[in-house]
């Protein structure tokens, strides 16, 4: 996806639109002119839209082969996909024994407590989809059964941060998963996963997708 299509510029300048919210110190009459544009840009959006049922795949099956970008099957991924505007978006790959690696950098949109550090939440949000694509890179993917985060250090925002996420090992239904994120080479945090593989359609909605599950719940 790395032609800038129309869908995809609009989801760039969103997220502008996110970051400069969050950090501009205009007076309230320029916020005032702001507020009227992007109420113009919302109506002309909720002209025509989608009742659902929803889903963050697109069109094509995943195939998370060796070098896959998890983020063009998932482009509405609240973490990862380039089609939705609240994702920063976390960048992933799939390496060729089945683990993935990924990288992201958080603008101040993503603070949390006391200054420029990244939210525990966030972090966690990650953490979730980082080892779901890594669930289905190397079984196919399931549910997420619980999630364990030990926040080693705090994770700055505005720095590159780098990412893993493994396979440990499989029981029954049970993928057992790991991950760590690294700032500087440093690991901030580390976190386990067990996602619980899972056959069939997601949910019965008519019209639903009947695809492979994915990581991530």
């Amino acid at each position: 996806m790395d032609e800038v299509t129309p869908p995809l510029a609009a989801v760039a300048a969103a997220r502008r639109v996110n970051r400069a919210l969050r950090v501009s110190t205009v007076d309230d009459a320029t916020r005032s002119a702001a507020a009227a544009l992007l109420d113009q840009a919302a109506a002309l959006l909720e002209a025509e839209v989608h009742d659902g049922p929803h889903c963050q795949v697109g069109f094509d099956p995943p195939d998370f082969g060796e070098g896959a970008a998890p983020q063009d099957f998932f482009p509405y991924s609240p973490t990862i996909g380039p089609l939705n505007p609240l994702a920063p978006p976390v960048e992933l790959e799939i390496l060729p024994d089945r683990s993935v690696r990924g990288r992201v950098t958080l603008h101040e949109g993503y603070n949390g407590p006391p200054w420029n550090l990244a939210h525990g939440g966030v972090i966690a949000l990650i953490f979730d989809e980082l080892l779901g694509v890594g669930s289905i890179a190397a079984a196919g993917g399931g549910f997420t059964g619980q999630l364990t985060i030990n926040y080693r250090k705090p994770t700055p925002i505005l720095q590159p941060l780098e990412l893993t996420g493994r396979l440990d090992r499989q029981e029954g239904r049970k993928l057992f998963m790991q991950g760590e994120m690294r700032a500087d080479g440093i690991v901030t945090a580390e976190a386990e996963g067990i996602f619980i593989l899972t056959a069939g359609p997601l949910h019965d909605e008519p019209g639903a997708p009947t695809r492979a599950p994915r990581g991530g719940g």
